[in-house]
This record gives C-alpha cells, structure tokens and sequence, in this order.
C-alpha cells in the first residue's frame, strides 16, 4: 500500500482522485492512440492556476525510442511551443486566457536499417480559450475550450500522427499551490471529425490525464509524474502502417526535477511506461521544458472618480 502520510492531506486527498482517475482511463478503454494532443505534454504544468496578467513562452520538448522483437523500431521528437496571454478580462472572478500552440514533430521507423523511412513536419496548431479561478487555500481551477487545425502533410497522410481534420479539445484542470508543495491534475478529451480529403474518420475519441506532485526547495523542484491515455471510439482499421490498427491505452510514470532562474523556470521529467496496450512497446520519454515571461504590465495606478457617492 503506498504510504501518503508524508504529503498533507490536500495533496493526499488530490492524488487519490488523481490515481483513480487515471485507472478508469487504462482500465476503461482497451486501449488508446496518441491523441492529437500528445499524452504527456501538460504534465508538470499548473493551467489550473491563473496567471498574473501578461504573455508567456512555454516549450515543451520531448524524445522516445520504442523498440520490441517483430515489430517497428520507433525514434520520434515532438516540440511543442505554445504562447500564453492572461487577459485583464475576467468573468465570474476567473482570468481569462488564450493559449496558441503551434507544434512540431519528427518520427523515423527502423532507423539504421535498409527499410528506415522519416518524416519531419509541423503537427495540427491548436488554440484555446479558458478561464481560470483561484479558489483559495492554494487551489486553483481551469476550463479551456478550443480545436486543432488540420494540417495536410505528408507525415499526418502516412502515419496518422495528426491529419487533416479538426480536432474539437477540451481540458479540465485543477491545481494546488501552497506550504512548498505543488500539484496538478489536467484532464483532456479530444474529438476529431474526419478526414477533409478522403472522408474517413482516421482518429477516435480520446481522454487522458496528465498529473504531477512536486516539492520545492528554494529554487529547486522535485516530484512525481505521470500520464495516461486511451480511446473512446476504434480506431480506423486501415490506419498508420498497421501500427495503430487497433484501440490502444498507455500509462506512464516518472520523475521530474525544475529550477527557477528567477524569471526563467526550467523543468526536466523522465517516464516510462509501466502499461501499454497495442503500442508494439514500452516508451521511455525523457521530456524539457521552459518557462519564460515575455511580457508583464506594471502595476496600474487607479485613478480617483470624478464624482463619488456617498
């Protein structure tokens, strides 16, 4: 039985949902494809959190091999850069955001060998728009709403990572801030529409969490991670080489470690997969990530009304 004691109880109490959560995922489906949005990527990020009003650079970066006997040997790298404005708008008392995000991806199969064959394009871009609160005692909440675009590329024509089509992409996410400790819990579903050009639906409905736990000290951050991800829907069964014929499901565990440069704040996590469905093979990921803040206002100085009642 794993022992929390060590962990105060809102973050005990936050990591059983989580853990919960993410079994129903990987138990739920038989399995799941990559989603349009990758599994993984959020993981560590607090977007439950509002942030002070100003834009953001956040890049995420990650690496895998895949290996297994008989069957594709798999190197990819996906970058994800993505722009975040918190507007001085609010509703409700939630901040208003919108976030951009414009990735890339690269994937070589049986590298080194007489049948190697490799892609490298831009993925779907994606926006959102969300709002976020802060609920007090450290906890904050977030919903973000928005769709990634189609891209008509050779990579999403012949692999189906990515595609041309829509991708509706909602995410839920719920984050704790407070005594040193940090942790998130950011659940995503994601529903495509079908190919523009052929028609078919090639991606099925998918859900995943991304979680992470972490202890600072000072500038330092170190934690636990982890992610899970599986479809809603069967997978088109003419898809991505015969690799991704079937409905597939991942869940992955790791560790992370950050440091804050004062404004630059960089984080490093490694998963691995500890179960898998129909993916040919356990992953090993090692993931970068930077925060930087491009742009804050200064504090505004209000100005006395003209006429005041009392």
């Amino acid at each position: 039985m794993l022992n929390l004691n060590f962990i105060t109880k809102p973050l005990r109490d936050l990591l059983r949902v989580v853990v919960s959560g993410a079994t129903l995922i990987v138990v739920g489906g038989t399995a799941s494809a990559d989603p349009v949005s990758p599994a993984g990527w959020t993981t560590g990020i607090a977007l439950g959190a509002p942030l002070p009003e100003g834009v953001y650079f956040i890049n995420t970066a990650t690496y895998f091999e895949r290996s297994k006997s008989g069957s594709p040997t798999i190197d990819a790298g996906v970058n994800i850069p993505v722009l975040a404005w918190a507007t001085p708008l609010t509703i409700f008392g939630g901040r208003v955001e919108v976030l951009g995000i414009v990735p890339e991806l690269a994937v070589s199969v049986n590298p080194n060998t007489p049948t190697s064959a490799a892609w490298r394009d831009f993925y779907n871009p994606a926006g959102l728009v969300g709002i976020a609160w802060d609920l007090g005692g450290g906890w904050g909440f977030a919903n973000y709403v928005g769709a990634f675009a189609p891209v008509n590329t050779a990579l999403g024509n012949t692999l189906n990572l990515g595609g041309n089509y829509w991708t509706f992409l909602e995410i839920a996410t719920l984050a704790y801030n407070h005594d040193s400790w940090s942790a998130s819990a950011n659940f995503t579903y994601s529903s495509s529409g079908s190919d523009r050009d052929t028609g078919i639906h090639i991606q099925p409905d998918t859900a995943q969490i991304d979680f992470a736990i972490s202890k600072h000290f000072n500038k330092w951050e170190v934690g636990f991670v982890g992610y899970g991800s599986t479809d809603l829907g069967t997978p088109w069964a003419g898809r991505t080489l015969g690799l991704y014929d079937k409905k597939q499901s991942r869940f992955a565990l790791g560790g992370l470690v950050g440091y804050n440069f004062g404004p630059v704040i960089t984080q490093f996590y490694l998963t691995r997969d500890v179960a898998e469905s129909n993916y040919n093979g356990y992953d090993t990921r090692f993931w970068s990530r930077v925060i930087v803040p491009l742009w804050n206002p200064e504090a505004r100085v209000t100005k006395k009304p003209l006429i005041t009642k009392y």
